[in-house]
């Protein structure tokens, strides 16, 4: 990656760089196995995770499972309710079965992969614990400050220079000392080249930052839409799955490729169609509904950041064909075309 530009986000290592809960969780969890393990912060940790895969994360089996399953199932979720209910004695146990069930017997794993955007509340603390991750590879700190710089901030230095003295100034006890001189090197020389103003001049390149997914228009706080939003885009994504995409394609996909967010290439939605019905699902998502905010340039790149083919990367070429209208393409997904943005 090259530090002294900008960083590729349409790179499939990108990803690397996205603070998730899946590698915050690997990571916490080898330090509680270790001699420096902090109890009153892993515990309070577990609570963290709960909340946030509960709110954003997929089940990995619920309680209607266990009402329509077989003995062997009932068996199984029942064993794994008594481990769990066990482990409160000890809460290395939580981290040693790796699984919890909420209040409603929805059992997930702390492996599940929830996306942290600066949206989410308690940001700077996810912040904190994915830098920290990064304490025996400290070359990757740099180019983990640039993507945050330009995927949660914006590009805006002045208010992520701020953002990183005070997160490094509130969690100094989780930051190892090459951890910190490392962060501090990097704000001595961002603070440096951003302080002076820039002149006016052609050769300066443009700050465009390509976009990483589609974004609905005019919402603001995704978490709290979404969950308003729960039931029409329960239905949009069960009509999907028909014919479109496939079986396995979870809502929070859906949601994922709506929220502007960077898409982790294994939570691509696979689409079982045709190329030419997925650019007709695009075409109608930016052109025909308005129900996006507008992408100026390079929407078959986004559409390809968004979607795989089989579990194969589309290239943008495989958009750029005549759109042809049958009968099939005025009920494309109703629910879809019927979901109103508000």
């Amino acid at each position: 990656m090259n530090q002294n530009n900008t960083i590729d986000l349409l790179s499939e290592d990108a990803h690397i760089y996205s603070i998730n809960t899946a590698a915050i969780w690997e990571n916490e969890r080898s330090i509680v196995f270790s001699e420096n393990c902090d109890e009153t912060f892993a515990i309070k940790l577990l609570s963290n995770l709960r909340e946030i895969i509960e709110l954003k994360g997929e089940c990995n089996f619920n309680s209607e499972s266990y009402d329509r399953g077989d003995d062997s199932f009932k068996d199984y979720y029942s064993g794994e309710m008594n481990l769990f209910l066990k482990s409160h004695l000890d809460f290395k146990e939580i981290y040693r079965i790796e699984f919890f069930f909420d209040a409603k017997g929805n059992c997930f794993s702390y492996h599940t992969t929830v996306l942290i955007t600066k949206r989410d509340s308690n940001f700077d603390y996810w912040f904190a614990l994915y830098l920290r991750q990064f304490d025996d590879k400290i070359i990757e700190i740099d180019n983990f400050l640039h993507f945050q710089l330009l995927t949660n901030f914006e590009n805006h230095c002045s208010e992520f220079v701020i953002f990183l003295k005070h997160c490094l100034r509130q969690f100094s006890d989780l930051f190892s000392s090459k951890i910190v001189l490392t962060a501090q090197e990097w704000l001595e020389n961002n603070a440096l080249n951003k302080s002076q103003p820039r002149r006016n001049n052609k050769r300066v390149k443009s700050s465009y930052t390509p976009n990483k997914s589609f974004k609905l228009d005019g919402v603001d706080n995704f978490q709290d839409y979404f969950e308003k939003k729960a039931l029409p885009l329960t239905e949009i994504i069960h009509e999907l799955r028909n014919e479109f995409i496939h079986e396995t394609t979870k809502i929070q996909q859906l949601k994922d490729i709506l929220s502007g967010i960077v898409i982790h290439p294994k939570n691509r939605i696979n689409w079982i169609g045709s190329f030419k019905e997925l650019n007709m699902f695009v075409s109608i998502l930016n052109y025909d509904l308005n129900k996006i905010e507008p992408i100026k340039n390079g929407i078959w790149e986004v559409a390809c950041l968004c979607f795989t083919k089989m579990e194969k990367k589309f290239r943008s070429v495989n958009f750029r064909m005549p759109m042809v209208k049958k009968p099939k393409d005025q009920n494309f997904c109703p629910s879809f075309k019927n979901y109103k943005v508000s």
